[in-house]
């Protein structure tokens, strides 16, 4: 029934599209030659929406942090009680105002929209209203999707632990992790997913249940958005005002004035940013990052190696992470920490709390004991 209704309202926007006189008028495209050639490594932004647009179309809304791809390759943004379709000549209301407000939405695999409003996870049924499938823990949690499965976390609030749920078809969400600080992205990789929490980035592999440190930024610079490039097995993600390409041990820093919400759709890269009212697709860019990397290296962002030691642990505190951040990451990584008075007191003198040093020392015997026992 929700598959129905949205492929009615992508019907419905497509037929008031061509009875628009702007059609042509939305889309800004321009080009920025790479070291002034015009190969096939230039970027293209494309300018799907900004501010002009929504004052020609007498449009005030205030959108929400989140955009999804129906199938129809329409853009999806909301404001907090109003779904808009985005596409190329026009932006149109999506369905009828929504009682409540809504946090998050997400398409699943098979193109049902599932809506986040308030604390409850809901769907549209035909006729175009949200129906309750889920009453949630929290008030505004996010959602994302993965191949089979949806994703829920607490991206907000003030709490002591912040957690990512997955849902099953036909079955209620399950918690498999928790953090102590606020969870603000989540996809889905081969057999582990990838998720921000304050200014790292990481890797939880849902079999061992080990978590990894992909990368580290100063504790100031919180990671907002992941998204994949999974042709060119590359991440993207945004912090602040910056836009980084993360590949192997490269890290390459794409924009320092431009960030938002991110999505790799087709062979661009695409950024929402609902505070400046813009979205926008990045084409060309796997050319510029390798050029990029081979003139000038990578960016210096900490990342650590999936083996934790006394080095890396130095690494993490001298970016200001939190004892929370840094004891969750030891608790669940494969740890090799050299704890003599001498190694102590070096850690200490670099600035390592007595509770990491504790947590450390506790993550060398659980490793000790469960070698022993296998």
């Amino acid at each position: 029934e929700g598959l129905g209704f949205v492929q009615q309202l992508n019907h419905e926007f497509r037929m008031q599209l061509i009875r628009r006189t702007f059609l042509t008028s939305l889309v800004v495209i321009f080009s920025l030659h790479v070291h002034g050639t015009c190969k096939n490594d230039t970027l293209r932004y494309e300018i799907l929406l900004n501010s002009s647009i929504l004052k020609e179309l007498e449009i005030d809304a205030s959108f929400i942090s989140a955009f999804d791809i129906t199938a129809n390759q329409l853009v999806l943004i909301s404001s907090p009680n109003q779904y808009y379709l985005v596409g190329w000549g026009g932006l149109l209301p999506f369905g009828k105002p929504v009682s409540g407000e809504i946090s998050s939405f997400a398409f699943t695999q098979d193109s049902i929209l599932l809506t986040i409003r308030n604390n409850e996870l809901c769907h549209f049924d035909s006729e175009g209203r949200l129906t309750l499938l889920y009453t949630l823990p929290d008030q505004g949690m996010s959602i994302s999707s993965g191949d089979q499965v949806m994703y829920i976390y607490d991206s907000r609030g003030k709490k002591d632990t912040y957690s990512i749920y997955v849902v099953a078809k036909g079955g209620r969400y399950t918690k498999i992790l928790e953090m102590p600080t606020p969870i603000s992205s989540v996809i889905e990789g081969n057999n582990s997913i990838l998720f921000a929490s304050g200014s790292v980035l990481f890797d939880f592999e849902m079999e061992s249940r080990e978590l990894k440190a992909v990368a580290v930024l100063p504790a100031e610079k919180k990671i907002r958005s992941i998204a994949e490039d999974k042709a060119a097995d590359r991440i993207y993600f945004s912090a602040g005002k910056e836009i980084y390409a993360l590949k192997d041990n490269s890290a390459v820093l794409i924009s320092d004035d431009l960030s938002g919400v991110l999505r790799f759709f087709r062979d661009g890269l695409m950024v929402f940013s609902p505070e400046e009212n813009m979205l926008l697709r990045i084409v060309g860019l796997e050319e510029q990052i390798t050029s990029t990397t081979r003139q000038s290296g990578a960016t210096d962002i900490k990342k650590t190696v999936d083996l934790l030691t006394n080095s890396t642990v130095v690494d993490l505190v001298n970016n200001n992470l939190s004892d929370a951040l840094i004891i969750t990451l030891i608790r669940r990584a494969r740890v090799d920490f050299l704890l003599t008075t001498d190694a102590v007191i070096d850690l200490s003198g670099k600035g390592v709390s007595p509770e990491v040093i504790m947590e450390m020392r506790q993550a060398m015997k659980r490793q000790t004991s469960e070698s022993q026992n296998k």
